[in-house]
């Protein structure tokens, strides 16, 4: 597939994870048609500079489908462009099976847009989790934690790992952090699901 680019400097490990997946970067100055152009990647400090880049080329009737990489603590500012359908929005921690997820969910395999454990549904498009039916009230990094721990089941991580992987190099909070995160997600899960997440004592904690 072909895709114009634009991401920040920190983002740059990005480019590897779309050479993976298959997408071709293109050229701005070669581009004359929105036609040329299958999906759109930046980051959501380049949102607005991606948009006026393309503005010559792009339809109001047709946006272009576009992925946006936002870093945590941004996420609150890409609220409003997550209910658009045209829009997917990733973490920067997103690992590959995400970032193809959502796009395959862009263009058009809604397959892709949902991630499963037993009676446990997570909707990678709505950013929700719904369990037995249910939907659960999780915080953002919560749900971010469920995500990790379902994409990644029976590796055992350590808190520090986690933190890592799950909050971001730039996170400064203690290992406590960790703690309290799965305390809560075990208790919104419910007591029957509570050997979803085992401690691993003197190391860290392990899903399945």
């Amino acid at each position: 597939m072909n895709g114009y680019i634009n991401l920040d400097k920190e983002h740059s490990d990005f480019l590897s994870i779309f050479d993976n997946i298959g997408v071709k970067k293109l050229s701005l100055k070669k581009l004359e048609s929105q036609n040329e152009v299958d999906i759109v990647l930046t980051s959501l400090s380049k949102y607005g500079e991606t948009k006026k880049n393309l503005s010559d080329i792009e339809t109001s009737s047709k946006p272009l489908p576009t992925l946006i990489i936002a870093n945590n603590k941004e996420f609150d500012q890409a609220i409003d462009l997550i209910s658009n359908d045209r829009i997917e929005v990733v973490s920067n921690q997103s690992r590959v099976s995400e970032v193809n997820a959502r796009i395959n969910s862009l263009l058009g395999d809604s397959s892709a847009e949902k991630l499963e454990f037993k009676d446990l549904v997570i909707n990678l498009k709505t950013y929700e989790a719904i369990i037995d039916g249910v939907l659960l009230d999780l915080t953002f990094m919560e749900y971010e934690l469920l995500k990790f721990f379902i994409e990644n089941q029976e590796n055992v991580w350590s808190r520090e790992e986690l933190l890592e992987k799950v909050w971001g190099y730039d996170y400064f909070g203690g290992a406590r952090t960790v703690d309290v995160h799965v305390r809560r997600l075990r208790s919104k899960l419910g007591e029957k699901r509570l050997d979803w997440i085992k401690t691993v004592h003197s190391v860290g904690y392990k899903f399945n």
